[in-house]
C-alpha cells in the first residue's frame, strides 16, 4: 500500500500504514474512550481552576523559590546532574519524562529549561540508539522473522526521517522507545539524530513552559496543557482517518483479487 492509502503492488516496499494497521490493535492513547477521558479530565481541571481561583480566591501558584535556590547552590553541577538524569530517564524508558520537564521549567524557566531538557533527551536517545543497534540489530531477523525485518528496513530507508520526526512530535507515542526501535532498523544515525532533535523541540518546549507556568501563572500551565490535549485529539483524528482509508483500500483490494 502506498502512503495515500492505495494498496501497493506486489514486491513494492510496505508503507507506514501497512506496519501500523495490519493486525495491530489501536494504541491505548488513540482509543476513543481514552481520548474522550483525556478531554473530559482537562475540562474538569480548567473548571476547578476557575472555581478555586475566581470564586474562592485561593492561589494556585507554586512557590518554586526554595527549589530554585537549592539548585542554584549546586552551581554548574545542577544542570550537569539534570542532563544526566534526563538521559537516564530515556535509557530506562519506563521512567516518565514529563515530571522532569516540569521541574526544569520551575527551576530554570522556559528557555534554559528547554535547552537542558533537549540536551538530556538527545544524550539519552543517542545512548539508547547505540545500545539497541549494538545488542539488538543483528538479532532482529531472528526475533521478528526475516520477512518482517526486511519490511522494517525498507520502511526505514524510505520514510525513516519522517517516522522519527512525527513519533517525537505526537504526544501519543512513547518518546523513549522510539530510540530503541530506531536502533534495530537500518536508519542512518545522522538521520535519526537530526529528525529526533527537530521533532522533540516543540513538545519539550510546551511541557517545560507548563512547568514554568506553575511558578508564575497557572494559566500558562493550563494553556500548555490545552496544547498537549489538542495534540492528542489531532493525533487520534489523523490516526482514525488513515485507519479507515487503509481498511477500505484493503477491502477493495481483497474484493478485486477475490481473496
Amino acid at each position: 500500500m502506498t502512503e495515500t492509502g492505495r494498496p501497493a503492488a506486489g514486491g513494492h516496499s510496505p508503507s507506514l500504514d501497512d506496519l501500523a494497521f495490519e493486525g495491530e490493535a489501536t494504541p491505548l492513547l488513540l482509543r476513543k474512550g481514552v481520548v474522550a477521558g483525556v478531554v473530559a479530565g482537562f475540562l474538569l481541571i480548567v473548571a476547578a481552576y476557575f472555581a478555586v481561583s475566581l470564586y474562592f480566591g485561593v492561589s494556585t501558584e507554586i512557590d518554586a523559590k526554595p527549589f530554585r535556590e537549592w539548585v542554584e547552590r549546586r552551581g554548574a553541577l545542577g544542570p550537569v546532574v539534570f542532563v544526566l538524569v534526563m538521559a537516564l530517564s530515556v535509557l530506562f524508558a519506563p521512567i516518565p519524562n514529563a515530571p522532569i520537564f516540569i521541574a526544569a521549567g520551575l527551576v530554570w524557566g522556559t528557555v534554559l529549561g528547554t535547552v537542558y531538557s533537549v540536551s538530556g533527551l538527545l544524550l539519552g536517545s543517542v545512548m539508547a540508539f547505540h545500545v539497541s543497534r549494538t545488542v539488538g540489530r543483528r538479532h532482529l531477523p531472528r526475533l521478528v522473522g526475516s520477512r518482517l525485518a526486511a519490511r522494517v528496513d525498507a520502511l526505514a530507508d524510505t520514510m525513516g526521517g519522517r517516522v522519527i520526526f512525527w513519533s517525537r512530535m505526537l504526544p501519543v507515542v512513547n518518546f523513549d522507545w522510539v530510540s530503541f526501535i530506531a536502533g534495530v532498523t537500518a536508519i542512518r544515525f545522522r538521520t535519526f539524530f537530526v529528525y529526533s532533535l527537530l521533532g522533540m523541540l516543540l513538545p519539550t518546549f510546551v511541557t517545560v513552559s507548563a512547568g514554568d507556568g506553575l511558578g508564575r501563572d497557572f494559566r500558562v500551565t493550563l494553556l500548555m496543557g490545552g496544547l498537549w490535549m489538542l495534540g492528542i485529539v489531532a493525533s487520534a483524528l489523523y490516526f482514525w482517518r488513515r485507519q479507515r482509508r487503509w481498511t477500505a483500500a484493503r477491502a477493495i483490494a481483497s474484493a478485486t483479487t477475490g481473496d
